[in-house]
């Protein structure tokens, strides 16, 4: 089919919204046209982290000169000649807006050639307009060269991210066209530095290029088939410690669809242990019939028609692969956690209260414990009231609080034996350059797949180390959104949750005085998450209600 104009009115049942939004949209649009140009090799280079350039080159079939020369303007594509065709879609891109919307904002240059055509062509187009058109000496392929993103729109330049923070984004989407295109050979250039170079394999030889953390021999290979779908795969049978690793592909497109992810959560919910979280590529098949894809400006999102059955399949298939061939260990001598000592550490400062209310409930003054209810809430009575503490977060506040306090100070141990973990290549560079983690306290290096860790905060213990860094990622790559001081205390939020004592673990008398003192005196009222720490009755309420009064 011959690169065309959409008619107006199938363009206007088209929501196309906003394609370009950073390097890495620019690197996703540009990868799916080379991938539906039937392209057998993709290579992708940045430069500034693809905020000076991003060149995207591929083997395909190429434009001839007639389609160079239209393939920048909008709506025109070589995909769908009518919206009807969007029920048969078996192509990345359908909307042509892809190149145009890219054009519109950069300095772009297009270089391609047909099998047929003994010469290429080239074009330059400079904020949707084109400079020149000319022949030249090229390949069978494409290459697409985009320079300056958003130079001629400078309010959406200045909130392009950093060149470390774009270049990761791109590499992850980059990643995502591994995961799923296996019979591409896909290469990846930074700042004219090989970072991947991944020839045709098998999804288990591209999940250790990619992901060197996940112990190779937990991974497993799973298929299924039921009626219209089929899904395939590779998943961990050991949970892992990070969020978000759960990949979801519909027709080999790249989505993100809480529906499947609720199917994979329900699948490990009997493997689960609390701060753990699946790990799985997952790869679905369906009739484009029974899908809608146009509800996305960037086709990152996907509608089902039939989502109970696709839920169903997608939770039942992987939930019988887990429960066929694994049988789940139980160590006898485990070491169970039991009644500790609530460690508590020097005072913060008094907090001030603003509320009347809170002051009145945490004032000082003498208190009888009554009790433990359902082995979760401590149960206090004073003179005019009666009142419940969540001696979790009760315990949760203490620590952060004590971590807060030294901050201002940042000291750090300095490891004698450097401590080295294996990850995602972005996400050690992600962690090394993190300015939060330098205040905190910690000496961070990247090494590639690699992230070495120097020296740790005074507070930390080591064998916390590895959990609170790779739990601290995902809030690091929202530090744009939330700012530093946010990001920090969420970081700290968590960590001091899984510091404190559980539901599960037995106070003394002793502790559970010492535990309501310390938060009665520092009047702090909320757990670092902001869920409240107590609740208070008077005996007036209690009179009231039993008739008493």
């Amino acid at each position: 089919m011959k690169i065309k104009r959409l008619d107006d009115s199938v363009v206007s049942k088209i929501a196309a919204g906003e394609v370009v939004t950073g390097v890495h949209s620019v690197v996703k649009e540009l990868i799916e046209n080379a991938l539906d140009a039937g392209a057998r090799k993709i290579v992708v280079e940045l430069l500034n982290g693809g905020k000076s350039e991003v060149k995207v080159r591929d083997d395909g079939e190429g434009m001839d000169e007639e389609d160079l020369k239209v393939c920048f303007l909008p709506h025109t594509t070589s995909k769908i000649s009518s919206f009807s065709d969007l029920s048969s879609l078996s192509s990345f891109g359908f909307r042509g807006e892809a190149l145009h919307s890219i054009s519109s904002v950069s300095k772009m240059k297009v270089i391609s050639r047909t099998v047929s055509s003994p010469i290429g062509h080239e074009i330059e187009v400079v904020a949707g307009n084109m400079v020149y058109s000319r022949p030249v000496h090229a390949d069978v392929g494409t290459t697409v060269i985009v320079r300056d993103l958003f130079f001629n729109i400078p309010a959406r330049r200045k909130f392009l991210k950093s060149a470390a923070i774009e270049s990761r984004m791109a590499t992850e989407m980059f990643e995502k066209f591994c995961l799923s295109k296996l019979n591409v050979h896909f290469v990846l250039v930074r700042e004219q530095q090989l970072r991947y170079d991944l020839p045709p394999s098998d999804l288990l030889e591209r999940i250790k290029a990619i992901f060197p953390d996940i112990p190779a021999q937990n991974l497993r290979a799973f298929e299924s088939e039921h009626k219209n779908m089929k899904l395939k795969g590779c998943l961990s049978l050991s949970p892992v410690q990070s969020r978000g690793m759960i990949v979801c592909f519909v027709n080999d497109r790249f989505v993100t669809n809480q529906l499947l992810t609720n199917a994979v959560y329900a699948a490990f919910s009997d493997v689960l242990e609390k701060g753990k979280h699946p790990f799985v590529v997952l790869n679905l098949s369906i009739s484009p019939k029974e899908i809608d894809v146009n509800v996305h400006p960037q086709k990152l999102e996907i509608r089902f028609i039939n989502e109970e059955d696709v839920f169903r399949f997608v939770r039942d298939s992987l939930k019988g692969f887990l429960s066929r061939p694994i049988v789940k260990q139980v160590h006898v001598h485990e070491k169970v956690r039991v009644a500790e000592p609530v460690e508590f550490y020097r005072s913060a400062p008094r907090v001030e209260r603003t509320e009347q209310t809170e002051e009145k409930l945490l004032e000082e003054e003498p208190f009888r414990i009554v009790g433990v209810a359902r082995r979760r809430y401590v149960l206090f009575e004073r003179k005019e009231d009666l009142l419940i503490l969540d001696f979790h977060a009760a315990h949760e506040r203490i620590i952060f609080e004590q971590i807060m306090n030294s901050l201002s100070e940042r000291k750090g141990k300095t490891l004698l034996v450097e401590m080295r973990i294996r990850m995602k290549e972005s996400d050690s560079a992600t962690l090394a350059s993190s300015q939060v983690l330098r205040d905190l306290g910690f000496e961070l290096e990247a090494n590639g797949q690699e992230l070495v860790v120097k020296q740790i905060p005074e507070w930390m213990e080591l064998s916390e180390v590895e959990e609170f860094l790779r739990d601290s990622i995902d809030e690091l790559k929202l530090i744009d959104l939330q700012g530093l001081k946010e990001t920090i205390k969420k970081i700290l939020a968590d960590h001091a949750c899984k510091r404190s004592v559980r539901t599960r673990d037995r106070l003394s008398e002793a502790e559970m005085i010492e535990l309501v003192k310390r938060i009665v005196n520092e009047g702090h009222s909320t757990c670092p998450h902001g869920r409240p720490l107590m609740f208070s009755m008077s005996f007036k309420e209690l009179d009231r209600f039993f008739g008493r009064d």
